[in-house]
């Protein structure tokens, strides 16, 4: 690579590290190539970039962002994964999690969070973290049920003198004397 490329190659590395809000880094040495174009398509679908880096442009690139953290875990053959948005850095994690699972050749090393260091054990458990969209929903849930509950209650009271005035209504009706 000539020089020129390089820096290109830096300048380019420095933009995606500026704001980045998840970088995860993992070694990828024993998987086939159909195997990692498979991962890429994976974590583009969920908003992520994949690239495979060389350490020294990398090391270039990093200074003065949140990524400089990850500096002493760029040995030997390592690829990033990356994201811009806060909400997809857990569906990027599951992602290299699960096909971490089925590739077992596929280690996960460690990761970058909003400038927070991520040791490997923990991507397991930002994994596990239910989606956005589904704290909302629980979020939305919680916030309704105690005025369901209210209006149940408030409902209940007509309800309640309704069933006592169809008791009394039949009651009558019984007692009434049979015309005929």
């Amino acid at each position: 690579m000539k020089k020129e490329e390089k820096q290109k190659q830096v300048a380019w590395l420095q933009d995606q590290f500026q704001g980045v809000k998840a970088v995860f880094l993992m070694d990828f040495q024993g998987l086939t190539v159909s195997e990692m174009n498979t991962l890429r398509s994976e974590v583009r679908t969920r908003g992520g970039a994949l690239k495979v880096m060389k350490n020294t442009l990398v090391r270039l690139a990093y200074k003065g962002t949140d990524v400089e953290c990850l500096g002493p875990d760029l040995v030997g053959p390592r690829a990033a994964v990356w994201t811009h948005s806060e909400e997809t850095a857990p569906a990027l994690a599951k992602t290299l999690v699960d096909f971490a699972k089925t590739h077992p050749k596929l280690g996960l090393v460690k990761g970058e969070l909003k400038g927070r260091l991520v040791e490997a054990t923990d991507l397991e458990t930002l994994a596990k973290l239910p989606s956005r969209e589904e704290l909302l929903s629980r979020l939305l849930g919680t916030l309704v049920a105690p005025i369901s509950a209210f209006v149940g209650t408030l409902a209940a009271v007509p309800r309640s003198f309704l069933t006592v005035l169809k008791a009394i209504e039949d009651k009558k009706g019984e007692s009434a004397p049979a015309e005929g």
